[in-house]
């Protein structure tokens, strides 16, 4: 929480915008390195003959899911030039000359901001 905290005190004092988003599902997207096995639901039992079924994508309740899902978005965030946060490895950041973006990762909720150079730009164009 202090990271958010300092994170939203920055924005404020830049005056920059904030966007928030919450990923649906976003635990149901990160892929499984090991296997896991679960067994069948109650209402797919067939009586006297016990399967089980292998996961090939995750499911909430797994433990691992939390962190597959955060080191799938934190490969794809840096195929895109941003630098993970030695201090916070939950904040991104991205800097392209004077454009500046920083991007908060908090379980399943994205925080987003970024400096008003481009804003700036193309009202003074």
């Amino acid at each position: 929480m202090v990271s958010i905290w300092c994170f939203l005190s920055v924005v404020v004092a830049k005056g920059w915008e904030l966007h928030q988003m919450d990923v649906y599902n976003a635990f149901l997207h990160g892929d499984l390195e090991e296997k896991f096995y679960m067994t069948m639901p109650p209402s797919f039992r067939i009586p006297n003959f016990e399967k089980v079924c292998k996961l090939r994508k995750s499911l909430y309740g797994l433990k691992q899911v939390p962190q597959q899902w955060f080191a799938k978005l934190s490969f794809k965030l840096m195929e895109y030039d941003f630098r993970k946060l030695y201090a916070n490895y939950s904040l991104f950041t991205y800097k392209k000359g004077e454009f500046f973006m920083a991007f908060l990762v908090y379980v399943d909720n994205l925080v987003l901001t970024c400096n008003n150079y481009l804003n700036n730009y193309f009202r003074a164009s």
